[in-house]
């Protein structure tokens, strides 16, 4: 095993939060499913919570070749086997991954969840790219502990998706858990924004902190898209593709608003910038073109998007997230 993922494991099982135990090298399956399976699935580290059971199972992909393999063998073991409904699989892939492999995992997380596994992907060290995280990699162990950053933020950033924030439409909201899922939800509230009906639903809404895909040059609330829903039983993802990821809609988004407290713009545009690494910074600070085409997109929404007096705020998707 690569030396930076053993130092993270080491600095889990030290900074275990109150309440909770952690083991590494964890056994996903009996050894009796193992034999059935054929292979022997297991997560760099699980933690557990002690008044209740529930475990969050975490793979530390650091420089995997193919980090959707580990995705694999948890959905077709949960075939077998299935995990508790309490249960959580999070992923953290470092920048080290390329593109395309992250977000082939990032997009299996969607059939994860079509199964039942409570699954996410998130970012590992998203401040580091892929040559810092390749030198820390073959740094000995003793180096490591000195000059490795913060391990306690990893192990925060993995336990802030995989907790719901709580429950409305019989479905668990949590924190969007990468920038694949961000980008999604930018997608489809410009989607959304295109059917009259929902239009209404939304109507006019004061925003400041806007989510901003740089590669379509489409922007969104960011309290809409920092947030995804899970539903507690199979079958409620709403319809269209992008839904089986994330299965956030303006509909759904405004019932949701109108029951629960859930949705803190505060905490959406703090958990989008520190949690998974989007710039954050006044609009002006986006470039000449990327200002135009702001207010060209605002002009198209200004009956139900109010710019706030304070101006706008800009949360950029970083382009390695997706």
């Amino acid at each position: 095993m690569p030396n930076l993922a053993r130092y993270l494991q080491e600095a889990f099982e030290r900074s275990c939060p109150k309440g909770w135990r952690c083991r590494t090298e964890a056994r996903v399956v009996s050894e009796e499913v193992e034999e059935l399976l054929g292979y022997a699935p297991q997560a760099d580290a699980v933690l557990q919570e002690v008044a209740t059971g529930r475990r969050v199972w975490v793979e530390l992909e650091v420089s995997r070749a193919d980090p959707v393999a580990n995705h694999a063998k948890f959905a077709t073991a949960h075939l077998v086997s299935p995990m508790p409904a309490g249960d959580a699989f999070v992923s953290m892939v470092s920048r080290h991954v390329v593109r395309g492999r992250s977000n082939l995992a990032a997009h299996t997380v969607g059939l994860m969840r079509a199964v039942g596994i409570r699954a996410f992907q998130t970012p590992l060290l998203p401040g580091l790219d892929g040559a810092a995280i390749k030198t820390l990699n073959h740094l000995p162990m003793d180096r490591l502990r000195e000059e490795a950053p913060e391990p306690g933020v990893e192990l925060d950033r993995a336990m802030s998706v995989a907790g719901s924030l709580g429950q409305a439409l019989e479905s668990e909201i949590h924190f969007a858990a990468n920038a694949v899922e961000v980008v999604y939800n930018i997608h489809r509230w410009n989607s959304d924004m295109a059917r009259p009906e929902l239009r209404e639903l939304w109507r006019k809404r004061s925003v400041r902190y806007f989510a901003h895909d740089p590669r379509s040059g489409l922007f969104a609330p960011s309290k809409f898209a920092a947030y995804l829903i899970m539903p507690t039983e199979q079958g409620r993802l709403a319809e269209g593709f992008s839904q089986s990821l994330t299965g956030m809609g303006v509909r759904a988004y405004t019932e949701i608003d109108q029951q629960h407290p859930l949705f803190d713009g505060n905490r959406a545009w703090e958990h989008l910038h520190r949690q998974l690494g989007m710039a954050i910074g006044p609009l002006d600070a986006l470039g000449a073109g990327a200002v135009d085409r702001f207010w060209r997109w605002a002009e198209r929404f200004a009956d139900v998007v109010g710019i706030d007096s304070k101006g706008p705020v800009v949360l950029t998707a970083p382009e390695w997230g997706y």
